[in-house]
């Protein structure tokens, strides 16, 4: 099966078991946020952003060394399989003796269990890394598409179990341990890794420069997307993060289940058309203008409807949510554009490229997330998210046009015609809405909003985006042809 085959083929199983398990997860999450309380989003949000930040240091980028690299030894894997077991003991200790700290960083001592509680993953990942590394590697994906469905499903069952149990953020720390451990178990049986670790790195070097510059990434992009939550967590009371957290989790549902699927592909099949030899400009732009295609109308559809959405799912109780929920999806597909960018760059043997991208969105948003939140509150950061992010964005992507070799002026085509049709939607919505809002329920209000934005975006798709309609329609057939 050639390059193309192959990624229609691991697109066609991740798309469906990603499209089972998030039907699953909206349905259990809005469940289990109905149960739980505001407060109990709040302190795990707070730690999930210590966390988070150790776990950019847990596999050493070494995953995507393993991908990008022509070929690699046995001992190299038993060295990396030394350097991860090193490295998680490290954090989990690192993370035990740091829970105190952040407990009274964020002034909540509820923090130090959960994170004592949570730092057993790092245990778990050390395991997994190179069996979902050589898998990734070998674009086993109707496999990974798989482990990761029965996970997904085991965790949604677990976390919404304890929630009906009373037990509180407890079924979220407990259901997305979960998770990792059953992840981690099957992908072991998959891809055993029967070595020895050594614990020494002499013939890992090249590898490790990789995997350092990556890490380096990882934690500016980890400082970009966590600076909200440290200045909400630091700045408001635990209940206001809480709105916020809900808020951006239901947002970015589309950003965290579609990025990482279309990353997780996009890497090792640039990296194959290199080591042929051929540019991956062309597959750049094409493979952007149909994600863009494909994702501006979900989040502008989700901020124009929030308002039916949100008391109708949520309940009365989150009616604060509807606010960021309005806001924090405008931004969103932009950070889809830039995350799509990094896969290229990065199998473009320019990782440096993508720290600076990264490192640049964080000095535009950072200072701009904090005004915002300290004068303005939870509106005021909605709002800097806005205008700040699309800023940094266009950085991005000029650096990346330079190094893929391609026209800026056809790469941001790629954007603004889905971005027209989308904004048209958008406005249409909102007309519709002003009209309707005081004479229907909320569930015909959704339905009929819904129905109008599809209506609206496929008339001026044809019109705008005929292109990318014509690459939906050869990706469809060549998914059911494979």
């Amino acid at each position: 099966m050639n390059i193309t085959g192959k990624v229609v083929h691991s697109l066609k199983w991740m798309s469906l078991s990603k499209l089972i398990a998030q039907g699953i997860r909206w349905i259990v999450t809005f469940i289990v946020i109905r149960i739980l309380l505001p407060e109990d989003y709040g302190l795990m949000a707070m730690s999930d952003v210590v966390i988070s930040f150790f776990a950019l240091f847990a596999t050493a980028g070494l995953a995507s060394a393993l991908v990008q690299v022509k070929s690699f030894t046995e001992m190299q894997i038993r060295e990396l399989f030394g350097l991860l077991l090193s490295v998680n003991l490290v954090l989990a200790v690192a993370v035990f003796l740091i829970a105190p700290q952040a407990a009274a960083f964020y002034h909540e001592e509820r923090l130090i269990p959960v994170l004592h509680a949570l730092l057993l993953g790092f245990l778990i990942t050390a395991f997994e890394t190179l069996p979902s590394a050589l898998l990734n590697r070998e674009m086993r994906f109707k496999a990974l598409s798989l482990i990761d469905l029965g996970a997904a499903v085991t965790s949604a069952i677990v976390t919404l179990t304890l929630a009906l149990s009373g037990v509180g953020v407890w079924s979220l720390v407990i259901g997305y341990l979960s998770e990792m451990t059953l992840r981690a178990v099957l992908k072991f049986s998959l891809q055993p890794v029967k070595v020895w670790p050594k614990f020494s790195f002499r013939e890992s070097l090249p590898l490790l420069q990789f995997g350092g510059t990556m890490t380096l990434g990882s934690m500016v992009w980890f400082a970009f997307v966590n600076t909200d939550m440290v200045i909400g967590g630091r700045l408001w009371a635990t209940e206001t993060l809480g709105i916020y957290a809900v808020a951006m989790q239901i947002s970015q549902i589309p950003l965290s289940k579609l990025t990482p699927m279309l990353k997780q592909v996009a890497f090792p099949a640039y990296s194959n058309l290199l080591h042929k030899g051929d540019e991956i400009g062309p597959y750049f732009i094409k493979a952007s203008g149909l994600a863009m295609f494909m994702t501006f109308p979900v989040f502008f559809g989700m901020a124009s409807t929030a308002n039916a959405y949100v008391p109708l799912l949520l309940g009365e109780k989150w009616l604060a949510v509807i606010l960021p929920a309005t806001l924090i999806p405008l931004t969103l597909p932009f950070r889809v554009a830039q995350e799509l960018i990094d896969p290229a760059m990065q199998a473009r043997g320019y990782p440096r490229g993508v720290v600076i991208n990264w490192a640049f969105a964080l000095l535009i948003t950072g200072p701009s997330l904090y005004v915002g939140a300290r004068f303005w509150g939870l509106e005021g950061l909605c709002w800097a998210w806005v205008i700040s992010f699309p800023v940094a964005f266009l950085f991005s992507a000029s650096k990346a046009c330079r190094v893929l070799d391609v026209s800026m002026g056809a790469y941001l085509s790629t954007l603004a015609r889905p971005l027209a049709c989308a904004s048209l939607m958008y406005a249409t919505i909102g007309i519709e809405r002003y009209f309707t809002a005081d004479l229907l329920p909320l569930a015909a209000q959704l339905t009929l909003q819904i129905i109008t934005g599809v209506i609206i975006y496929l008339a001026a798709s044809r019109i705008l985006c005929s292109n990318e309609m014509r690459h939906l329609f050869e990706l469809v057939r060549n998914v059911r042809s494979h």
